[in-house]
């Protein structure tokens, strides 16, 4: 006798009463209750019932290559986990269709006359920012160097305002003064210069708010300032200098989608979560044989990455305070990570003049990108999570995408 799909099976849910079903109730068994449940605002519900999906054949199937393609967050990513091992002709090519980072190539190279050492995006996608002697704006989907420019020096670290409005720079001139400058990115207007000791400044944040930023300063601390009144509002020290005699100690920082969390990794080989509002220090990670070159903070704040002079990634979670994946592949250090939009995919980038594309979510490479002859200090995402763009020492910045 050929199975019917769609009768309840005995892991089913039925709506209605134990002994009889009222009139007008619909029995919530087979393909439709799975399709039912899978509307559920319960994502764990949903996950549940995709699962379920593939006890029910081609159609079931078809549930679950939908979720693929059209679902986003974990939902798409537990559909992803049930098909990535299947063979079927269709299975694999949904996989690569509806995966972007697959197919992912070089649209441009940017020829620039020294090392790039920090590459931006804008919020609305459009405006690609490039530093190393001086920042660069340039359109991001034709490659196309745009008329501002702005006059800085030696640019270590920049950020971008959530507003789009703001840049903030740590940069100098051609005296060697080295400031904390801040643009109008919109014009390229100089704005106003911050008193600090730039020369110890590693990375730069922006609160998402627009209102405060954070940087690595000397003395192994993170200084918190205010953009309108230009003071330092809080200062959060706890790194070691007792292993090293570098002046930057404190190499990198991260802060959360929502403003309340920020990370920094440092030469003493450790990453430490801090209260943004407060300076509070809330953990430290002890795993890196050696200094953390790069961190990344999840969308949804929950996943922290560092990237490390040991040449490897580590996946950390934020809630139960484990690593959770230790990623070898690259044979130099680790200069930079960077979290797709959807908290799916890592890249990275390395020494090793390689990016490195990783399922965040199962801890395996899925791609490497050649193409840069020199080491790899730099790469960012669009905020659509279509685009990548790379920086090296070779003098080049490379747009990554799909041709259309």
């Amino acid at each position: 006798m050929t199975e019917n799909h769609n009768q309840p099976k005995e892991y089913d849910a039925v709506l209605g009463t134990q002994n009889s079903a009222p009139i007008g109730s619909v029995i919530l068994g087979g393909l439709e209750g799975v399709k039912s449940r899978l509307r559920s605002v319960d994502i764990e519900a949903r996950i549940a019932a995709l699962k379920e999906a593939l006890n029910y054949g081609e159609a079931g199937l078809d549930l679950v290559i939908q979720a693929w393609q059209y679902e986003s967050g974990k939902l798409k990513w537990a559909a992803y986990s049930l098909l990535r091992h299947r063979e079927e002709a269709r299975v694999k090519q949904a996989l690569q269709e509806y995966n972007p980072w697959l197919n992912i190539t070089c649209l441009h190279t940017l020829q620039q006359n020294i090392a790039i050492t920090v590459v931006a995006i804008s919020p609305d996608g459009r405006t690609l920012v490039s530093a190393g002697r001086d920042i660069n704006l340039w359109d991001l989907h034709t490659g196309e160097l745009q008329p501002i420019y702005m006059n800085d020096f030696y640019v270590k670290s920049l950020v971008i305002s959530q507003d789009g409005k703001t840049l903030v720079s740590r940069g100098g001139d051609y005296n060697g003064c080295f400031t904390i400058n801040v643009w109008d990115l919109q014009t390229g207007e100089f704005k106003k210069k911050l008193d600090e000791f730039p020369y110890n400044v590693r990375s730069l944040v922006i609160n998402p708010d627009g209102k405060t930023f954070a940087c690595c300063s000397k003395d192994n601390v993170i200084n918190v300032w205010d953009l309108q009144t230009e003071q330092i509002i809080r200062t959060m020290s706890g790194h070691s200098d007792s292993r090293y005699l570098s002046n930057y100690l404190v190499q990198t920082l991260a802060i959360s989608a929502n403003g309340k969390i920020i990370v920094s990794g440092a030469d003493d080989a450790t990453i430490k979560v801090w209260n943004f509002e407060t300076g509070k220090l809330i953990h430290t990670f002890k795993k890196h044989s050696n200094g953390v070159e790069s961190v990344a903070i999840s969308p949804d704040g929950q996943t922290i990455v560092s990237g490390g002079q040991d040449k490897t990634i580590k996946v950390w979670n934020l809630q139960t305070k484990q690593l959770q994946f230790t990623l070898k592949g690259h044979s130099g250090w680790v200069y930079c990570v960077a979290i797709s939009p959807d908290g799916n995919t890592l890249v990275s980038c390395s020494r090793d003049k390689t990016i490195r594309i990783w399922d965040l979510q199962t801890g395996e490479c899925q791609r490497i990108l050649k193409g840069h002859t020199d080491w790899v200090y730099c790469i960012a995402i669009s905020p659509d999570g279509n685009t990548l763009v790379s920086g090296s020492r070779d003098k080049t910045i490379k747009i990554w995408g799909i041709k259309s």
